[in-house]
């Protein structure tokens, strides 16, 4: 069965209903008020005629005379077409009748069995008896003369003229409950064509299908998926956003902003110039780039927004794999070439027979070379960042440049908001900058310093460079600003400053005979290295 089908029978059944039982009620009432109302006009109509000298007198000739008084019928029945009751008798304490609209039964015994109490007890009351014009409700009352019970009287409607009378009341309201069955069945139709409107004219059946396969196209996806309503609140999310975000069921129906938020590190500023994507840090050592779609119904008004998201994560584990090869043959290659030259030199020594001169530039070699990694080792707890900053000694030491670590150097302890990747970021984009601003040729000078101080984490990048010009300065986080000559790059400062950023920390940079970079991230919790 179609939906309109369904609506349509669904609203008709309600109406009747609530129609139905309105009307019920509504004609119950007014039958129990009406009947109320007859009864007591009945009672009255009964006192009025107990009271009558007339009746009284014809009354008193019965009980002397045993004749009935055949006029008193016509004086009955004037009163009784007055008042449009259906009957009023008149009768003796032998309940033989004086009156009645049928004058044929004047003379005969009063029927139906309910005169007793009456008669016998001199009580007032009202009945429902068969007569001889059918049921009717009665009120029997007794009619005295000189304090002396001489007969009674009964006032009555038959039951039938009562319902005919109460349709008669009741016709206005039926025309107005067919008026409003009428209106309601055209809001159902109408109601009917609006959902059909609504749901693109799907049956249920065939959108239950669309949303199973949906759901599962969004659980396949490899990316994180979030829909969301014209007001922001999360409708629905697929298997991937559960698992980077951590989502639950009682995320559904809350702002979006308020399920990124409860994650103190969140920061939904870095969107990428000239796109709708936005770089966000969830939680340390994981990073995704969002992009959010406007959802338009058929009116092409906005009726939501689709968030899809990458973990960058993956990504970047992915680039620093490539580009940790491309590290390690740079460093082999500035290794073997800088052994090659220790090679030259130590021929060129044994050439001219300097034995001794030889063994002191071999152990001054070895010395060196030990001092540093063993400076590093001891005072630089994190394996990644010691092999980051040798893989930089050595390719500044290819380059002809001086790479000098600071003695004050300490690192036991990282930010908890800093992961060691990030950690690596920073101290690499840094010392890269400092070697790409200096020339080759022996005077350049690069100074690194890793210090934990105050509850703060300070790195201090110093090189001895010609600087950063000054139309740059302003700029020089945008991403795709570079100081370079042939333009590439431009990405590794604007890295930096969102790790930074996103840590709560500071980077700030002075020019002075060189450029010195300074970085402070503040320990809110520490993990070990």
């Amino acid at each position: 069965m179609k939906l309109s089908t369904k609506i349509l029978i669904f609203v008709i059944i309600i109406l009747f209903f609530s129609v139905g039982s309105i009307a019920w009620f509504f004609c119950d009432q007014l039958g129990a008020t009406s009947d109320k109302n007859l009864e007591e006009g009945l009672t009255e109509l009964a006192y009025y005629v107990s009271k009558d000298i007339l009746v009284k007198e014809a009354l008193k000739l019965r009980q002397e005379t045993g004749e009935i008084d055949y006029s008193l019928n016509d004086h009955i029945e004037d009163i009784r077409k007055e008042f449009k009751v259906n009957f009023i008798t008149v009768f003796d304490m032998e309940g033989i009748r004086l009156t009645h609209p049928n004058t044929e039964n004047i003379g005969y015994k009063f029927k139906g069995g309910a005169e007793g109490a009456v008669l016998q007890e001199a009580a007032s009351y009202l009945s429902r008896a068969e007569g001889t014009l059918g049921e009717s409700i009665r009120v029997f009352k007794p009619i005295f003369y000189e304090e002396k019970q001489v007969g009674a009287v009964c006032v009555g409607s038959v039951v039938t003229d009562i319902f005919a009378a109460n349709k008669d009341l009741f016709r206005p309201f039926y025309t107005v409950i067919a008026i409003g069955v009428g209106i309601g069945l055209i809001g159902a139709a109408i109601l009917t064509i609006n959902i059909k409107i609504d749901t693109l004219g799907l049956e249920p059946k065939e959108i239950a299908l669309m949303f199973k396969q949906n759901e599962a196209i969004l659980d396949n996806v490899k990316e994180g998926i979030i829909t969301l309503n014209d007001k922001g609140e999360v409708v629905q999310y697929n298997k991937e956003a559960e698992k980077i975000l951590g989502l639950t069921d009682d995320d559904i129906g809350c702002e979006v902003k308020t399920i990124f938020t409860k994650y103190k590190e969140f920061a939904l500023n870095r969107r990428i110039e000239g796109t709708d994507e936005f770089e966000v840090k969830v939680k340390p050592g994981v990073t995704v780039l969002c992009k959010v779609n406007t959802i338009k119904n058929d009116k092409n008004e906005s009726i939501g927004e689709i968030i899809n998201f990458r973990d960058l994560t993956e990504v970047k584990k992915m680039a620093d794999e490539l580009t940790g090869i491309k590290k390690l043959t740079w460093s082999l290659r500035a290794q073997n070439h800088e052994f090659l030259n220790k090679l030259h030199t130590i021929m060129g020594l044994i050439e001219l027979e300097e034995y001794d001169e030889v063994l002191k530039y071999i152990s001054n070699t070895v010395r060196t070379s030990n001092n540093i990694s063993k400076n590093l080792i001891n005072k630089i707890k994190s394996k990644s960042v010691v092999a980051l900053v040798l893989e930089k000694y050595y390719k500044a030491e290819e380059m002809r440049i001086e790479l000098v670590i600071d003695s004050d150097s300490k690192l036991d302890k990282r930010p908890s908001t800093l992961s060691a990747d990030e950690l690596n970021s920073v101290i690499g984009n840094l010392i890269e900058n400092a070697l790409d601003s200096l020339n080759v040729d022996g005077t350049g000078k690069v100074n690194l310093g890793i210090i934990q101080k105050d509850e703060k984490l300070n790195i201090k990048v110093k090189d001895n460079g010609p600087g950063i010009p000054k139309d740059l300065r302003d700029k020089i986080y945008e991403r795709g600003v570079t100081t370079k000559n042939d333009n590439k790059g431009g990405y590794g400062l604007y890295i930096v400053k969102g790790i930074v950023d996103n840590c709560g920390g500071k980077i700030d940079f002075c020019v002075n005979d060189g450029t010195t970079w300074y970085v402070e991230i503040p320990y809110e919790g520490k993990e070990n290295i």
